[in-house]
Parts: C-alpha cells; structure tokens; sequence
C-alpha cells in the first residue's frame, strides 16, 4: 500500500499543478483583441477546348479573343486543356467598426499566372479592404474596372467572360460608393494593373505610360436597382504619357448597361463606346504621328447581349458584335502604332451555352463561333475599310469545362 501511494502522489501533485498553470493562464492572458471570421471558397475548373484554326489568344491559346488572320498556318486546328484557371477565395469578416463603418476584406488568387511565361503560378486577383456605412461605403484595393461592370457582365462558360466585346481588366482603385435607396452613385480613381500588359510603345508598358502622366484613371457611374431590373451608366477618363519627355494625351469612354431578372432566366445587355481600350483587353489604342509628335486614340464601339438560364438543366447564349472607328482626326503619315487589332473592320460572336448542374459539380458545354474581317485598306482617320475580295474570318471553338465548387 505505501509503495502504490509513493507513485499516486506525485502524480497527483503534478496533475494539480498542471491545473494551477493553466487556470494562472486564463486568469492573466490578454483578450483577444477581436473574433475575425475567413470564408474560404473557391472552385476547380478543368477545360477541354478545340479551335477549328489559330486564335489570337493568352495562355497557350486558353484565353481566346478573335481567329488569327488568313494564312497557311494559321488555317491547322488546335486542342488544349487547362486546369490553372482554378480559384480561391477568401473573405474576412467580423473585425472591429471603423469610424462607424463595418469593415471587411476579400482576397482572390487563381494560377492564371501574371504572363505567358509564368503561366500555372499562383497570381492576384482581387484583394481589398471594404469600409460599410447604411447608406455608402469605401473600398481600397484592387477590384474589377467599373467598366467591367459586377452588376452586368456576361456568364460565358468561357474565362473571357465576353471580351473583346465586355471590357476585361481589374484595377488598384479607391471606390466610394453612395445608395440613397435604389440609385447608387459610383466615383472611382483607378491606376492600371493586372496579369494581361496594355500594348507598349516604343518599350514602354501601359501601366508605366499611365505612371509617367501621374494622373490616375477616373471613373463615374449612376445606377438605378429595381426589384427585377438594373438600369446604369457611365464613364471613363484616361491620361497617358507614352514618350516620357512629350506632353500627356487623354482617352475616355462611355457605357450604358442593364439586366433584367426573370423566373426562367437573367438577361444582360451593354453597350462602350471609347478611344485607347486596349487596356480592357479590347481591340484599338492609339497611333503616333512621328513628324507632328502627335498621338491619336482610336475609337472602337462594341455591343453585347447575354441570356442566362436557371435550373438543373440551364441554356445560355451569348452575342457580341464590335467594330473600329479610327481616329476623329486625320492621322496623317509616317506612324508608329501601340493598338490590337487595328486592321479589323468587325468581330462578331455567338455563342450558345448548356450547363447541367449537381449542387457542386457542374459540367458546361459552349460553342463560341467568333468572326473578325480584317483590311488591309485603313483609311485617313486609320478607320479599316474592307474592300471587295476581303473575305471575314471564323473560327468556332468547343469549350467543355467541369466546375467543382466548395
């Protein structure tokens, strides 16, 4: 009996202390200073596509704006399947007020990459800190371009998500938002960032010509949301400073959208006008008369219409159609050009969609025919003016994709 009880009581003893520290612990640790909340979401997206002939596109041909230009090359299909479009999220919630306001973050990455050269590697998205009052609130960070538009933008099985016809670009921006019941009021300052570079001239990038002009890109938008309809339009200001020891020039556009819910589907429409988009990943830019040191915008004017449907079994289609306006002035000659496409009289694309949906499987099948007429005949505004003989382009594009979302 003495020999048990020699062994119990240390152990006891030892028990009792453990209980001491640990109670000391509790007793003086500091609060924690708030109970944050994080929200992790996400989805993998495997893609299987086929390209009746070459595409001008990112990402080992992923990323797909218009058919290549007629030639004997360019006339071979193409098959490819991608994976790094998979996707994460995080949101952060319930952190302490701030002057009054509730504030909150979000965090975006996927394996996109930032270029062609680094393509599978992880890269931002989104990521912003968001400071929420009744009736307005502010964002810092970087989030899609108003001209993008969250509140109407098409739902394409496609990762373009509609472009060259939707302006495609996200951007480090100060947002301020006022909702005064159903009109919101959206000004923004935005600088441009994002994987996709604006066309460089003479070397230098978009987002350095934007830098060197010091003047951050502008943004106002007004938006009118009813019980089943959203009514909304704006516009974008824009400086740049290619040739860093020659004056600024300035580029500007202009949108109206809208999208209509319904029981058996969501329609979206919209339609840009603008000069220098080719940092939305859409076709023009700018030209450079090198004798008058003079730079010309080059407008473009683009149209689209997206029908979504709902259900188990959930058709969709999308139609776009965009074409080059050249410059408001003569351009005159010996030029230099930073633009994408600018031999294009038109692109159009239809493209018809059917999702079968399982809670959080998804299997998508889209058939994207995209035509693009290119000229060789630019008139003196650099507007392309197809002759007789300059037959359009197509391509059509089998898109299979599998969505597994948590």
């Amino acid at each position: 009996m003495k020999h048990t009880q020699e062994h119990r009581t240390p152990a006891l003893w030892g028990s009792f202390c453990a209980f001491l520290l640990l109670a000391t612990g509790l007793i003086w640790a500091p609060p924690k200073a708030n109970a944050q909340s994080f929200d992790l979401s996400g989805f993998v997206k495997s893609e299987y596509l086929y390209d009746s002939r070459q595409v001008v596109a990112a990402r080992e041909g992923e990323f797909h704006l218009y058919p290549a230009p007629e030639s004997e090359a360019t006339d071979v299909s193409n098959l490819g399947s991608f994976q790094f479009f998979s996707r994460m999220r995080l949101g952060i919630g319930d952190l302490p007020d701030a002057m009054g306001a509730e504030v909150s973050g979000y965090f975006e990455s996927d394996f996109f990459g930032a270029s062609d050269a680094n393509v599978s590697t992880f890269r931002l998205r989104r990521a912003f800190a968001k400071m929420t009052w009744d009736d307005r609130e502010v964002l810092f960070g970087q989030e899609w371009s108003p001209l993008f538009t969250l509140a109407s933008f098409p739902r394409t099985v496609a990762t373009t998500t509609g472009a060259p016809f939707q302006p495609f670009a996200r951007q480090p921006q100060i947002r301020f938002t006022y909702k005064p019941g159903a009109f919101h009021l959206i000004g923004i300052t935005a600088w441009q960032r994002d994987a996709f570079s604006d066309i460089p001239f003479r070397g230098v990038s978009g987002v350095k010509q934007q830098q060197q002009a010091a003047i951050p890109a502008l943004h106002g938008h007004a938006q009118y949301h009813g019980d089943n309809v959203m009514i909304g339009g704006g516009a974008y200001f824009k400086a740049l400073r290619p040739i860093i020891t020659e004056d600024r020039f300035y580029t500007g556009a202009g949108q109206v959208y809208t999208t209509i819910t319904t029981e058996p589907a969501t329609i979206r429409a919209k339609a840009t006008y603008g000069a220098s988009l080719s940092d939305h990943l859409m076709t023009g830019g700018y030209v450079y008369n090198n004798f008058r040191e003079e730079f010309y915008p080059l407008d473009i004017l683009s149209t689209w219409i997206d029908i979504d449907g709902t259900g188990t079994l959930a058709p969709g289609l999308f139609a776009g159609y965009l074409t080059n306006e050249g410059s408001r002035d003569e351009v005159g000659t010996d030029l230099s050009e930073a633009a994408r496409g600018s031999n294009i009289d038109y692109v159009w694309r239809l493209a018809p969609r059917l999702s079968v949906n399982y809670d959080a499987l998804r299997f998508a099948f889209e058939l994207e025919v995209t035509s693009a007429k290119y000229t060789a005949n630019l008139d003196a505004n650099y507007k392309p003016s197809a002759v007789s003989g300059e037959d359009p382009v197509t391509n059509v594009r089998g898109n299979l994709s599998v969505f597994l979302s948590f």
